[in-house]
């Protein structure tokens, strides 16, 4: 039962992270419109580091509960780890949207910035995925 509640607690995480990722990636996209994939991955960096930010607050003080390593070398060693996990998180992410989303746009079958959007959503939860396994079983453990 904890470990249904704790990931519960990571998804319903994960539904603000995913708020803030889409709402900074479209709002990036809506003050300067682009086809460019490279600037569609950048939009896209900054809207994964916003919800990263967002997830190790609520990950590390609410889902996990890691607060009795604030201080010393175990706080170092998590921030460490999740720095990396976050870089891990950061690639995916980039990986699937620069690879996906101008291969759905091509297909003209739906409009760019819903294409985009298709793109953004699959590459969100496969790089969640990944992230919710290294901060289990590597970061917060």
């Amino acid at each position: 039962m904890r470990r249904v509640l704790q990931l519960l607690k990571f998804v319903f995480v994960g539904f603000g992270n995913a708020i803030i990722d889409l709402g900074v990636f479209n709002g990036l996209y809506l003050i300067a419109p682009t086809h460019d994939v490279k600037r569609l991955v950048f939009y896209n960096t900054m809207a994964v580091g916003a919800a990263i930010l967002n997830s190790y607050i609520w990950n590390s003080r609410w889902t996990f509960r890691i607060q009795h390593r604030r201080r010393g070398p175990g706080a170092t060693r998590q921030k460490l780890l999740f720095a990396i996990q976050s870089l891990i998180n950061i690639v995916v992410n980039d990986l699937i949207l620069g690879l996906i989303a101008p291969w759905i746009a091509e297909t003209h079958v739906v409009d760019h910035v819903i294409a985009n959007n298709i793109a953004k959503l699959l590459a969100m939860f496969l790089a969640s995925l990944t992230s919710f396994l290294m901060m289990k079983l590597v970061v917060f453990v």
